[in-house]
Parts: C-alpha cells; structure tokens; sequence
C-alpha cells in the first residue's frame, strides 16, 4: 500500500515537550511553595489549626507528587524519543532521496 506523505506532529511533540518540562518544575517547586503557605497561614489568634491541616496534606501529598512527577518524566523521555526518532528518520530519508536522485547529499 503505497503512501504519499505521513504527518508526524513535530510542532505538537516540541510543545508537549516543554509543557511536560514546565509541569515537572512546577511539581519541583511545589514543596517550597507548601512551606511558603504553612508560613503564610502562621498562627492567627495563636491558633495553629489550619497550619498543621496544611502540613498533613502536604506530607501525604508529597509521595502522590514524587509518583507522578516520575510518570511525567518517564513520559518526557517517551516523547523526545519518538520526537528525536522521527527527525533522524526524516534527514535519512531525504538523504536517501537525494542519492536517489543522483544529487548526492
């Protein structure tokens, strides 16, 4: 079955790329931004309520964040790869066309 072109969303895999880049830093910052809120809530009217509800859920949350940060990661990794696998496939393919075409690359 003979195919006239195929269509590799490169532009879409680069964007997806840094979004899966941004995420990874955003959840990277999420535990400084976690002690900044602990911070921020203090102790108002020498209560410490809210503070130590916040610390709870940020402790059980970490392990959460950890697992899919790495989910993330080892999807970056997929992404680039294929990313990369088609653009060496597409330089190989017109180098073979252009020797093809008796103009040597």
């Amino acid at each position: 079955m003979p195919y006239d072109d195929i269509d590799v969303p490169m532009r879409s895999m680069s964007d997806l790329e840094r979004a899966l880049k941004d995420t990874i830093a955003e959840f990277d910052a999420a535990t400084r931004n976690s002690e900044a809120l602990e911070s921020a809530i203090g102790s108002p009217l020498g209560r410490t309520g809210l503070r130590s509800q916040a610390q709870r859920f940020e402790e059980a949350w970490n392990d959460k964040r950890q697992t899919l940060r790495d989910h993330l990661e080892e999807l970056l990794e997929r992404v680039s790869g294929t990313r990369q696998a088609w653009q060496d496939l597409d330089r190989e393919l017109a180098t073979a066309a252009d020797v093809g075409d008796g103009r040597d690359a």
